[in-house]
């Protein structure tokens, strides 16, 4: 059996396809000397030679040619075989990461205590599963793109098509504005055809949240006016105080943090009168098959928000 290396046939495949050793040394992140080397073995190994040298370079010599073509199929080969490796490995290891939007947290008016994550990954040392404190937006992308495997945040009709999951709850919004706006003095609430008269402060790194109302507004038949400005959930928002402008969080995340009297914390509700709820999700990606410790995370979640 000829002997040589997968590393000599990548070397051989890269220098036939880019027509000199020193391309294919940079897109292999090598020497060019290296790739010759790799070569010249590949040659002593085989007892064929695979290039013509000249003083214009290398070419293909005719086994070369027919030798170039059954390389790249052992070398698609053995990358195939690696990914089967890696997919048998992962089905078979357990493990759990998670996206958590930090508005989730108990301290910031969510159900989801830090000490109780503690327990479930106590519960399950052999996995180490994690969890990450992030925004909307990372959350939603990272679910998508795989580097997170759960994630528990807003997530819009459009996003939502990649995924599955299901509904946690419904919470109710709020808008934070200033106390010095005549409009907003009077009652308790603030309907959405009083807010669009202002200016819509932006939620920073949570497209899904801003979506959400915004297509709220324009099922009541209104628009947004959207301000320049965009803030995080822990900024300090003493700007919103004498101006038309407000800002939209979760009523109880609102309560729970904002201390200045001169902000006003109104429930958000629509022409009826009634109070506009989000949904929260858990959900992951459509191709994704829960593991045992998936659906016993699911499980858990679910739990808290029973």
């Amino acid at each position: 059996m000829i002997e040589f290396e997968m590393r000599q046939l990548e070397y051989f495949v890269a220098a036939a396809s880019a027509g000199s050793y020193s391309q294919a040394a940079k897109m292999l992140y090598v020497s060019p000397q290296a790739v010759s080397k790799g070569v010249q073995i590949l040659e002593c190994r085989i007892g064929v030679s695979l290039f013509e040298r000249g003083p214009n370079g290398i070419a293909l010599t005719s086994f070369g040619e027919l030798f170039k073509e059954k390389a790249e199929e052992a070398l698609l080969s053995l990358e195939r075989l690696q990914v089967l490796a890696d997919q048998y490995k992962k089905e078979r290891t357990l493990s759990l990461t998670v996206g958590i939007h930090s508005l989730c947290f108990r301290e910031n008016g969510g159900s989801i205590d830090r000490s109780a994550l503690l327990e479930f990954q106590e519960a399950h040392q052999t996995a180490d599963p994690s969890f990450a404190e992030m925004k909307g937006d990372a959350i939603v992308d990272s679910v998508a793109k795989g580097r997170v495997d759960l994630g528990i945040s807003v997530v819009s009709k459009g996003d939502f098509r990649l995924s599955e999951g299901l509904l946690l709850k419904k919470f109710p919004i709020a808008a934070l504005v200033s106390d010095h706006c005549a409009r907003f003095a009077a009652g308790g609430v603030v309907a959405i055809e009083e807010l669009v008269q202002g200016e819509l402060v932006l939620f920073s790194g949570e497209r899904d949240f801003n979506e959400f109302f915004i297509e709220r507004v324009r099922s009541e038949g209104s628009s947004v006016n959207v301000s320049p400005l965009q803030v995080s959930s822990h900024s300090d928002i003493d700007f919103v105080i004498d101006r038309e402008l407000y800002v939209i969080r979760p009523l109880q995340h609102a309560r729970r943090t904002i201390r200045n009297g001169h902000l006003l914390v109104l429930p958000i509700v629509d022409g009826c009168g009634n109070t506009i709820e989000m949904p929260l999700h858990l959900f992951w990606r459509r191709s994704r098959h829960l593991s045992n410790l998936d659906s016993e995370f699911v499980e858990f979640v679910r739990s808290l928000y029973l």
